[in-house]
């Protein structure tokens, strides 16, 4: 199972949950995205990390995550799971795929070309900073370069056609994106969560990702 982190994030946010795939027998690799993001196409960075991690099973992106997968996908081969994650925007940029007025915050947000710490998005309140394992997950997180944000993504190949698509909804905010995953013909688990559930309830999390009943639906 290749675990792959948001842009935003970094592979602590699969710490947690480590342990439980690997109890449940899988064999798994963690895609750390940081080396790529100073590459003059962050995509193909990507895809060719993923590429020299061999072939996987299953393929689980988080978050924003989620449009890099088809590329992914395509360097690994398996299927693949958005956990709480953006679909894929072939044909347009991360900013391009964005409603007028999120796209203007980015804008706005932007410091000497580069996009701030996730964590300052949000009020510290909402991102329930009094868990050490959610503080823990949210250390040394990058601060993107605009480029990341800019650079139009390819269209998906001959093997995200052939994989199959599961969508794990862990938060409300990515209802509407879980809906429409249901409307692709793709399996849809959902677990009243939130979106790092993965630190937060990692046991439910995995049972949701080895395909045991974990409260979802």
């Amino acid at each position: 199972m290749l675990l792959v982190h948001s842009p935003l994030l970094t592979p602590a946010t699969w710490e947690a949950l480590l342990p439980h795939l690997e109890a449940a027998g899988w064999r798994v690799v963690l895609l750390d995205l940081r080396p790529s993001i100073e590459a003059p196409s962050f995509h193909a960075a990507v895809c060719a990390a993923a590429a020299a991690t061999g072939t996987a099973h299953v393929v689980v992106g988080h978050s924003r995550a989620g449009p890099y997968l088809p590329g992914i996908v395509e360097a690994v081969g398996g299927d693949v799971v958005f956990l709480d994650a953006r679909l894929p925007h072939p044909g347009t940029s991360w900013l391009g795929s964005l409603p007028p007025e999120r796209a203007r915050w980015l804008r706005e947000v932007a410091v000497s070309g580069r996009l701030p710490r996730w964590d300052t998005w949000f009020p510290a309140d909402d991102l329930l900073l009094t868990d050490p394992a959610r503080r823990r997950a949210l250390r040394d997180l990058p601060e993107l370069p605009w480029s990341v944000v800019s650079e139009v993504l390819p269209a998906p190949g001959r093997r995200w056609d052939a994989a199959g698509h599961t969508y794990v909804q862990l938060s409300a905010a990515y209802q509407a994106t879980a809906d429409e995953a249901a409307q692709r013909g793709w399996r849809v688990h959902r677990l009243d969560a939130d979106h790092l559930a993965m630190v937060t309830r990692p046991a439910a999390v995995a049972q949701l990702l080895t395909g045991s009943p974990a409260g979802g639906s």
